[in-house]
């Protein structure tokens, strides 16, 4: 583990807010593990804090509305007593300047690749504008880099690569996070070696385009690669991966995940449109043939054998020449039903995208709509998927206690991922946060399942909820 060197003030009490995705997350762990080795300390009162510490988004309006909201909120705190209000993260890096002047009330900002950079203001020795250019050799975090996990610690996020080199219409990701650069697989297996030593069981690989995994290292190396190496960890369980895209989804892929026993048999791949017109627009580089292709491939047991691949997207409604015929295909697409887990969200205009520039806008209370018709089916759909479970016995991940009653355990089972897909709520029985059980559905809801570990006390749920039904 990295050492950083001693603070020349005396130690600080940090208090953090961590906004926006999984990525995010992951470098604010890093964050928390600077303070950590820099012999400070973390507080969970803001008002107890010397310093106080924002890691932003800045991917959407929505987003960066949150983050100014809270950058707002915490300079109000400032003011009661702590000495110092450092902003990071890509509202940073996306407008360094803007920010500067319009909130003098914010002492540093740091952006998307400089959260070492916070070593020096808990230091003293930092300059107010701490944001590096981006490119191919901007900073990514490695195996050796100081890193506090934030949550609990049998699951965990592993960032295994940073940037993007797509051209899609809609995203400022690029602009945000830089170019690709991919960390080395001997890295990654470290990192994740030293989590599961420490109690992870699952990990969850994240980068902006896994399956553009190691194109830019020399020599070049994939994802396929990656998960081989990662599967000899001796303790790991579940190898979770978010995100995929959908015309570099390869037949070996598929085969992992459907075969691998430690490789969840999940994919998160954002198709983010069914439309041709509309997906030619964006810049994705296919169209619904390579859409439906994929779809077929995670169904198809001569591709998958008998396993079921869950499979999450996000959709993108709202797109300038979303036509309403182009809209119904989406929502016909989505009605058939092959979709496990659904984020909608509607367009949001982003300065610096080429789909900024297009014409043939859709109001934005449309979209809207269209999002939460989407999102209305999607739990219907959610609903009978879920019914079908109910009698089925399923291994289960134990999160800890539930936020229910203390008297109940959270789970997960293989197709759930923390945080956004749902849980288990287990209604009887012990366990560790980490442990893995064998449990049957009793009951089901569109975002919940019901299960217990008992066989006997199952069915006997089961028979009395058949006997109530049998009345109704």
């Amino acid at each position: 583990m990295l050492r950083l060197h001693g603070p020349a003030m005396p130690p600080q009490k940090v208090y953090f807010v961590s906004l926006g995705c999984p990525k995010n997350q992951v470098d604010t762990e890093v964050m928390l593990g600077v303070v950590r080795d820099g012999g400070h300390r973390i507080v969970d009162d803001p008002h107890e804090a010397d310093t106080l510490v924002v890691n932003t988004c800045g991917f959407i309006e929505a987003a960066k509305q949150e983050s100014i909201d809270t950058i707002l909120e915490l300079a109000g705190i400032k003011a009661t007593g702590a000495q110092r209000l450092v902003v990071a993260g890509c509202l940073s890096q996306r407008y360094p300047t803007e920010l500067a002047k319009e909130m003098p009330e914010v002492d540093h900002f740091l952006g998307s690749a400089d959260m070492l950079g916070l070593a020096k203001v808990l230091g003293g020795d930092a300059p107010r504008m701490g944001v590096s250019a981006l490119g191919k050799r901007a900073y990514i975090y490695d195996h050796q880099t100081p890193r506090q996990l934030s949550g609990a610690r049998h699951t965990a996020y592993v960032k295994i690569a940073e940037g993007c080199d797509r051209p899609c219409g809609f995203c400022i990701i690029p602009t945000l996070r830089g170019p690709q650069r991919s960390r080395a697989i001997y890295s990654i297996v470290e990192e994740v070696a030293a989590l599961v030593g420490a109690g992870t069981r699952e990990v969850c690989l994240v980068a902006q385009d896994l399956t553009t995994y190691g194109s830019d290292l020399e020599p070049a190396t994939n994802l396929e690669q990656l998960l081989d190496a990662l599967v000899r960890v001796d303790g790991l369980e579940w190898i979770r991966l978010h995100y995929a895209y959908p015309s570099a989804v390869t037949e070996g892929l598929i085969r992992r995940i459907a075969g691998e026993p430690r490789v969840a048999t999940y994919l998160d791949v954002p198709m983010q449109h069914i439309d041709s017109d509309v997906l030619k627009k964006m810049r994705r580089g296919y169209g619904e043939k390579r859409v439906r292709e994929l779809v077929e491939d995670l169904r198809n047991p001569a591709k998958v054998g008998n396993a079921h691949v869950w499979l999450r997207t996000t959709m993108l409604v709202g797109h300038p020449g979303e036509t309403d015929e182009a809209y119904q295909r989406l929502y016909d697409f989505i009605a058939e039903g092959e979709i496990d887990h659904l984020g909608v969200f509607p367009w949001s205009r982003e300065e610096g995208t080429a789909s900024a520039l297009l014409p043939s806008r859709v109001l934005a209370r449309r979209a809207e709509q269209r999002a939460a018709a989407l999102m209305e089916l999607q739990e219907e759909i959610r609903t009978r998927k879920h019914a079908a479970l109910v009698g089925r016995e399923l291994r289960v991940m134990i999160d800890g206690p539930s936020e229910e009653s203390e008297l109940l355990l959270d789970g997960r089972h293989e197709g759930q991922a923390p945080g956004i897909d749902g849980k288990v709520i287990l209604t009887d029985g012990t366990g560790r946060p980490g442990d893995f059980v064998r449990a049957i559905v009793t009951q089901a809801g569109a975002h919940e399942l019901v299960a217990s570990m008992d066989a006997e006390a199952a069915v006997a749920t089961l028979a009395a909820h058949a006997e109530a039904r049998a009345d109704a």
